[in-house]
Parts: structure tokens; sequence; C-alpha cells
């Protein structure tokens, strides 16, 4: 007959803390500052922060140069660029040399950081009397732009315009009304091989509707473009879409106020949604300018990485010498293992009553519950932790309030640097970092980051 043991051991060797981090939270999500770089009548539009300096298209009229007009009476537009600090213009605006501007349009532009080469949009034909726009790309060197070279897959008998580049300038997206597509104006990509732009591809009808899609740019797995699509906040409006093995997600619709019901469009991010400058004619003259956007949402500045799960040992250290017996453990989660020791992890915060039930197999007989306990996991102060599963081609990430003596009542992801308030998040593979901020509405000065990379 079996006795009863002494103790059991438990020995954590995976747990974790959070790190609380003291700081204000300001209940606007964004402030939104328009840049002072042109007059009241002038349009500027297609921001691009290259080096301290932002490049931006403008119908602005200038003294040195001859300011030619379109059907319309107006302006073309030309490209500048000015030394800038966020919101603050640090210099003279200058205007790019002839040869990059023409005497028609010119803007927006991408860089190719790798190759110091400027992309951007341009009449193909100025002298005719029905012209479109192409791609030509620019070498700059010690500040002094090439000659401009057109882009191989140009045709004067369609447009193809709003060139962007991948970070690592491997990927570009342009918009085209080329035959063969689906709307009145699509989304493109090339891949550079071996030195070589492939033939353009479509972005698939998860992108491309029969309205106008344009003025691409791509953050990281992100794209983000423009549509006039029904379902927005007006006419243009800035869409987000993320990239993975299976192909471009279902885009979605940026809220308020980087959208709103005039047209928004050109977005440019200096650090994820949380700050960055973007196209716009909101406003009472309804001319296009450059705002500045920032969050008002906090950023905790520092994390520790955690990893949910929480594992122990269990060993019955009494009768660990007897033959012929079979150890059952119950964890009080609704798992069950058999052995002597044995080892199991929670998934979860809590408090879990386990015990132990031992079989003399020479008798056939089961003694219940000779040990029972309770092991309570818990974080330091409490604090929250995150939850993530994978499936197939998406990891699905919740957090794990409830768990929590401390009440949470509100939050935010931080996902590559996008900004997500769903209580349950999906995102592809190609998710380098998954950032989760939240706090208690009457303790405003604690805040709790939480990180958890993605391992690849």
């Amino acid at each position: 007959m079996l006795k009863k043991f002494k103790h059991i051991s438990q020995e954590i060797f995976s747990f974790f803390f959070l790190t609380v981090l003291v700081t204000s939270f300001i209940a606007q999500d964004y402030s939104i500052e328009s840049l002072n770089l042109s007059k009241l009548k002038e349009s500027v539009h297609s921001p691009h922060l290259i080096d301290g300096q932002l490049y931006f298209s403008s119908d602005v009229k200038t003294k040195a140069y001859k300011s030619f007009k379109n059907q319309d009476g107006l302006n073309f537009h030309d490209l500048y660029r000015v030394k800038i600090d966020r919101a603050q213009i640090k210099g003279k605006i200058q205007r790019l040399p002839d040869g990059v501007n023409t005497i028609l349009s010119d803007g927006p532009i991408t860089f190719d950081q790798k190759e110091s080469k400027l992309y951007y949009t341009s009449t193909q034909n100025s002298q005719e009397k029905f012209s479109t726009i192409g791609i030509f790309i620019s070498k700059l060197k010690n500040d002094t732009f090439s000659k401009p070279e057109g882009f191989i897959y140009n045709n004067t008998s369609y447009n193809v315009a709003h060139p962007c580049l991948s970070e690592d300038g491997n990927l570009l997206i342009f918009a085209s009304d080329m035959p063969g597509g689906v709307g009145k104006s699509d989304l493109y990509s090339c891949k550079l091989k071996n030195g070589k732009w492939t033939t353009p591809k479509s972005l698939g009808d998860s992108i491309n509707t029969i309205f106008k899609e344009n003025f691409p740019y791509l953050y990281k797995n992100q794209l983000y473009f423009s549509s006039d699509r029904e379902g927005g906040f007006g006419k243009l409006d800035i869409y987000r879409s993320f990239l993975t093995t299976n192909g471009w997600t279902t885009p979605k619709l940026l809220s308020s106020p980087i959208n709103t019901e005039a047209n928004d469009f050109s977005i440019f991010l200096i650090n994820g949604v949380q700050e960055g400058y973007l196209s716009s004619d909101r406003g009472e003259l309804r001319k296009d300018k450059i705002l500045y956007f920032k969050t008002t949402i906090t950023e905790p500045l520092d994390y520790v990485e955690v990893d949910p799960i929480f594992c122990y040992d269990f060993m019955d250290e009494k009768f660990s010498d007897l033959k012929d017996v079979t150890y059952e453990w119950e964890f009080g989660d609704g798992q069950k293992k058999f052995g002597n020791p044995v080892n199991h992890c929670f998934d979860r915060l809590g408090s879990y009553s386990f015990s132990l039930h031992i079989t003399d197999n020479y008798i056939d007989y089961t003694y219940r519950n000779l040990y029972t306990d309770t092991l309570v996991i818990s974080t330091q102060n409490n604090l929250p932790y995150i939850v993530c599963e994978s499936f197939d081609d998406r990891y699905d990430f919740s957090i794990d309030l409830h768990s929590c003596n401390v009440i949470y009542d509100h939050f935010y992801w931080l996902v590559d640097g996008v900004i997500y308030k769903d209580e349950k998040i999906s995102l592809p593979k190609t998710t380098e970092e998954v950032k989760y901020i939240t706090w208690q509405n009457d303790k405003l000065d604690q805040i709790v980051g939480v990180k958890r990379r993605v391992i690849q």
C-alpha cells in the first residue's frame, strides 16, 4: 500500500514581468498642422522626405521661371524641396532644376536610397496636343540631378504615374490606366531582377476596383494608396493593405482625421501612421496642402519582451523509486499528463487546483487525490500579457485582460508602426513586431507597454 508523499516540487523556468511607464495621456488621436509652403491660392501636394529635405509638387508662381498654364488656366506643377524639421520649415524653398522640371506638370516622386535615384512623374510628349504622363528617373550625385531617363514601361498611349519604391529598392508600384485594367486607374508592380524591372503586373482585385486607385506608397510590408471607391469618407481616401505570402490583404480605410470628406491622398510616413505627412484639399479654399500629422496617443519608449507561456516541472519526490505504479496529474486547466516528473505549460494567468493520482498496477487500484494544491500564476503587479496563436499565413493576437486583478479599460496595438484598436488582431507572418499599450482611465499617469517580437 502506498503512503502519502511529503511534497511535490514545482520549478518554474519560464516567467516574465512587464514595465510600467509613467507618462501623460492625451485623449485626441492626432494633432494636424498645415505646412507653410505656399500662398493661400496655390496648390502644394505629394510630400516625400529625403535626408531632412521635403520634396513636393506645387503650382506656385515664381519670378525666376516662366509660368505655363493648362487648359483650365491654372499653373502646371513643378517639383520643389525645402529643409524641414517635422512641421518647421528650416530654409528657403528651392525649385528643382530644368531637365527634372518641364514646362508641364511634374511630380510626385519617390527615391531609391541605395542607388540615389529620383523616380518621378512627368509629361511624356509635351509637344503633342494630347499628352500623357510617364515615370522618369534621375541620378542624384553631389546634390546635382542627372538628365532624366524614361521608365522602360512608359507608353505614350496611356499614363504611367505615381511611382513608389520599397525600402530595399527592389519593388516598384505605380498607377496606370493601361489597357486591361479594371478601373479608371489601377495599381501595378514591377520587381527588380538582375538589374532590370520585370513586366508590370496588376496588384489584383484585392486592391484594384472600377474606381481610381492612385498615389501608392510603400512602408515596410504595408501599401498605402488613395481611392475614390465607395464606402469612404468622401472623395479620395487613403487605404492600407499588407503584403503576405498569399498576396495583398483587403485594404482598410484609415480613420479620421487622416481621412475626411475632402480629397486625402499621397501619404508619407515618418514613424508608421503615428507621424508623417499627407496631402489634402480640406478647408474652405479647397486647395491642395501638405499636412503634418502626429498621434497624440502615448507611445511607450521601453518594453520588455514577453512570452506568455508559464511552464512548471511537477515531481513526486517521495515515491520516485517505487516500481509498477502509474502517476496521473490533473492541472486544473482541463489537461492531464502521466509520468513522474512531468512538465506542463499554462497559457493563462490564474489560479489552478492540481492533483496527483497514483495507480498501483499490481492490484489495479488508483489512489486518487493523494496530493492536491493550488498554483497561482500572476505577473508582477497583475499586469496583462499577450496571447499569440498562428494559423497558416496569419498570426492571431489577443490580450488576456480578464486574468488580471487590475482593470485596464483603454488600449491599442502598435504593429510595425500601425495603430489598431481591436481587441483581437490577425496579421500576416511578415509582421516584424507587435506592441501592446494599455492603461486605466482613472490612472492616466500609468501606461503599460508590452512587446512581442514575431520570429519568422
